[in-house]
């Protein structure tokens, strides 16, 4: 059962977002946040969901597309994209050279389905294996992915990767993953990208890692992606 000190009235998370009480039935509805219970007609909200979403930041108005939001990381990749038309290739690059790396965060939000979930910690290896890793685990797994954003890799009982729609419910039948906004396993869920990777890319790692209630970790994506955003200038 989750505790009155992890939770937070809708009441308190639109002030702690700064949106109104509308939006915050938006974002729980969306799964951006997490609806624990209810106190008379207001929603109990996990806390840990409205700091991840603060972390991050609302963004007015509509995410990315998939096909805009791969587009955009293979430029940021690798300076091209064959995708997209010509005129919304070069729209998407001039919208990009006039985006901060907090913007970019918030505008590719949503390109997977993220969902949270606690296994036994004797299936997280197991699990690590079926998915391709990203954010912290990937700086966990690979010493030059860690090198890049200038943080040492640790050895955390967790995992975050990227997922199919079918694995994503395989794994949840094999290690009997229970759903929960503070577990220790994030599947993201999308049939768009990083398909057969062990690990994500950079970016990908980066956009995802920007999401971290560990601000040494934020900073380092954020910097990163700053980086690779002044690329393109």
């Amino acid at each position: 059962m989750v505790s009155a000190t992890e939770t937070m009235t809708s009441s308190e998370a639109a002030r702690r977002l700064g949106v109104g009480m509308r939006q915050v039935e938006r974002l729980l509805a969306a799964g951006d946040l997490t609806r624990v219970g209810t106190v008379g007609r207001a929603a109990l909200i996990d806390a840990t969901s409205v700091h991840r979403l603060g972390t991050r930041g609302v963004r007015r108005g509509r995410p990315w597309s998939a096909e805009t939001s791969s587009a955009a990381v293979d430029l940021l990749t690798a300076g091209e994209t064959g995708r997209l038309g010509s005129t919304e290739r070069s729209r998407l690059i001039s919208r990009l050279r006039h985006m901060s790396a907090e913007d970019l965060v918030r505008a590719i939000w949503g390109r997977a389905s993220v969902r949270r979930y606690r296994a036994s910690t004797s299936f997280i290896d197991r699990i690590r294996q079926e998915v391709t890793l990203t954010g912290s685990s990937a700086v966990d797994a690979d010493g030059a992915i860690a090198g890049q954003f200038g943080l040492a890799a640790a050895q955390r009982l967790e995992v975050d990767g990227y997922v199919d729609s079918a694995t994503a419910q395989q794994l949840i039948a094999r290690f009997h993953l229970v759903d929960d906004a503070r577990g220790n396993v994030t599947l993201r869920v999308t049939d768009n990208e990083q398909g057969g990777r062990r690990i994500a890319s950079t970016v990908i790692v980066a956009l995802d890692l920007a999401e971290s209630l560990d601000s040494r970790e934020r900073a380092a994506a954020l910097a990163l992606l700053r980086g690779r955003l002044e690329l393109l200038q």
